[in-house]
């Protein structure tokens, strides 16, 4: 059980356990003026957690193919406050079929694309593009996108033209990137990007998560201070 500040995510039996990726999206995503939200690839639905304390009004349905995975996303929502604002639906996201328009899509998708396959089929298809390739993600995203909605995605840094370039060709512009490094002196090694269906001049930023000394810094703290249940050093 990882244990937030104002909820709790199981996961013992989902795949891919709460991480630094899901903990930045989460706290990085903008909510504001969100009534409906799309959460795909939600493993344990951390993500749809943070959002909907983020957002008191806005109503998530969260899409998760693993089966074991959706019914552990689906009791934690069960769990929380806000249990009559999130849906966990056990389906292929490439087949999901809606009429709903939805205003804010977030996903910490597979992206992984080397042929080194984890033992573990389960956490393999969670981590590896293959099992949800970029440009039916992108599409069916846009598909379901209503005309001022948003998608936030994290996504390696050095992946970050390609999905950009694909994301162009479905017409899903970047508005904010925010490169993310471990420490001041490295290179970033992820990004979190927000597309829509406008073009604006791109708004970039950096993030550090960690001093040389390996405490979290303190702008990542003060970033995650609403969702941490523990203070951190």
């Amino acid at each position: 059980m990882f244990n937030f500040k104002y909820f709790s995510v199981k996961q013992s039996d989902s795949a891919m356990k709460v991480g630094t990726d899901s903990m930045l999206l989460g706290a990085f995503v903008d909510v504001k003026h969100n009534l409906k939200g799309l959460d795909i690839g939600s493993g344990t639905g951390v993500l749809s957690l943070m959002v909907a304390q983020k957002n008191s009004q806005i109503e998530i349905d969260a899409i998760e193919i693993d089966s074991l995975a959706s019914k552990e996303c689906s009791y934690n929502f069960e769990q929380s406050a806000w249990s009559d604002r999130l849906q966990c639906y056990n389906q292929d996201f490439i087949d999901f079929d809606s009429n709903k328009k939805y205003d804010l899509i977030f996903s910490n998708p597979p992206y992984y694309t080397t042929t080194k396959y984890n033992d573990d089929l389960r956490r393999t298809a969670a981590r590896h593009e293959e099992s949800l390739p970029i440009k039916l993600l992108l599409d069916n995203a846009q598909k379901h996108l209503s005309i001022n909605g948003v998608v936030w995605l994290i996504l390696p840094y050095s992946d970050f033209e390609k999905w950009n370039s694909i994301a162009r060709d479905f017409g899903l512009f970047c508005s904010i990137k925010i490169k993310i490094k471990g420490k001041e002196n490295k290179k970033p090694n992820r990004v979190i990007a927000s597309f829509g269906t406008s073009e604006y001049p791109v708004k970039t930023k950096n993030f550090v998560l960690r001093n040389d000394d390996n405490s979290y810094t303190d702008e990542y703290i003060s970033l995650t201070k609403e969702f941490h249940g523990v203070r951190l050093k």
